[in-house]
């Protein structure tokens, strides 16, 4: 096996983990963060289709030119509201939560075959509906908890990962 450096496995790590007791702490902030960067991310997507739809031929652009527009107005509204837009995102995740959820419902009471993979379909798919529930009903809780989750735990697993794979990594010293 090659020798490399394990300096870079474990400043990765430290500042993923860093990142995620940030997130963790301050979830109210990321949440505001990340809708933000969306919010921007669907503005110049928008000012990019507008721009295409302005290069193209006319009659082939009026499509391009509506969906601009509106990603446009959207992405202003998302800048300005941040705490909108995560509320509107939750609750897209929620109802697909809930259409998940159920349709796991449907198949595990409604499909022939082996009991337990039917029963674990069914359990799943109503932790889906909970979920996609609360988010339904507490939106900006749900923007919260995904941020903190997905997020935070995540990003302190990838810096312990990195670690570790820093320790395990032969050294060039």
């Amino acid at each position: 096996m090659e020798e490399q450096s394990r300096t870079p496995y474990f400043i990765r790590g430290a500042l993923a983990i860093l990142l995620g007791l940030i997130v963790l702490f301050w979830p109210g902030l990321t949440v505001e963060v990340v809708a933000i960067l969306f919010a921007v991310f669907i503005l110049i997507n928008g000012l990019l289709l507008v721009a295409l739809s302005l290069a193209s031929p006319a009659g082939e652009s009026s499509g391009l030119l509506i969906l601009g527009v509106i990603l446009v107005i959207g992405g202003i509204f998302g800048v300005i509201n941040p705490f909108m837009t995560a509320i509107t995102l939750t609750i897209l995740i929620a109802i697909l939560a809930l259409i998940s959820g159920f349709s796991d419902i449907w198949v595990a009471l409604t499909t022939m075959g082996s009991g337990w993979c039917r029963i674990l379909l069914g359990i799943s798919g109503a932790l889906s509906v909970i979920l996609g529930g609360i988010f339904l009903v507490f939106p900006l809780l749900g923007a919260v908890i995904l941020v903190a989750v997905y997020i935070g735990i995540f990003a302190i697993a990838i810096g312990i990962m990195s670690i570790v794979q820093g320790f395990v990594t032969p050294s060039t010293a």
